[in-house]
């Protein structure tokens, strides 16, 4: 056999070694790039995923922000109206005829409705048993007519906003009256 002859014998030989390592080549970079494909997938998803849990945690922050800034501003109000309802209970009861009186009521009626448009709502609560979360006892009395623990009289009333109290009522509570021998 030939030189010439062996070449053409051998050439189709390395034609199917150089193509079978390119291939093998081609596939190894393939499954190189469908591995980084999938870590960079997983990498968006994860980005993704922590980019919805920040907006939905500076939502929340931003809604308890704006909460917590209407409960402030409602606070001050709340004293205002009862400031004036302390000021115009001696008043309404001597003067009912009185039109400067009236339209001072009724200045404290639209604040007080005002208030309750936004959400917050006055509660009473004489007769009740104390309760630390929406009473706040500014005085203990020893009472045989009323049970230990219950409310006497209520000094200022009490507001609720969306179920959670804002300013606890303040109140005057019975106590049990001293034992006379001691």
């Amino acid at each position: 056999m030939s030189t010439e002859e062996q070449r053409e014998e051998e050439t189709p030989d390395i034609v199917e070694e150089a193509e079978s390592s390119v291939t093998s080549d081609i596939e190894a970079r393939l499954a190189e790039a469908e591995r980084e494909v999938d870590q960079f997938k997983r990498l968006a998803q994860r980005a993704q995923a922590d980019l919805i849990n920040f907006r939905n945690k500076v939502r929340g922050d931003q809604e308890s922000l704006q909460a917590r800034t209407a409960e402030r501003v409602a606070r001050r109000f709340i004293e205002v109206a009862d400031q004036l309802e302390q000021a115009l209970a001696p008043i309404v009861a001597e003067s009912a005829d009185n039109q400067w009186v009236a339209g001072v009521e009724a200045i404290y009626q639209n604040l007080v409705s005002a208030l309750r448009s936004e959400g917050f709502e006055r509660f009473d609560v004489a007769g009740e048993q104390f309760d630390p979360r929406r009473h706040d006892a500014l005085l203990a009395s020893p009472s045989t007519e009323h049970a230990p623990n219950s409310i006497i009289r209520q000094m200022t009333a009490g507001y609720m906003r969306n179920g959670e109290v804002v300013r606890p009522a303040q109140v005057e509570i019975a106590t049990s009256p001293p034992d006379s021998a001691e």
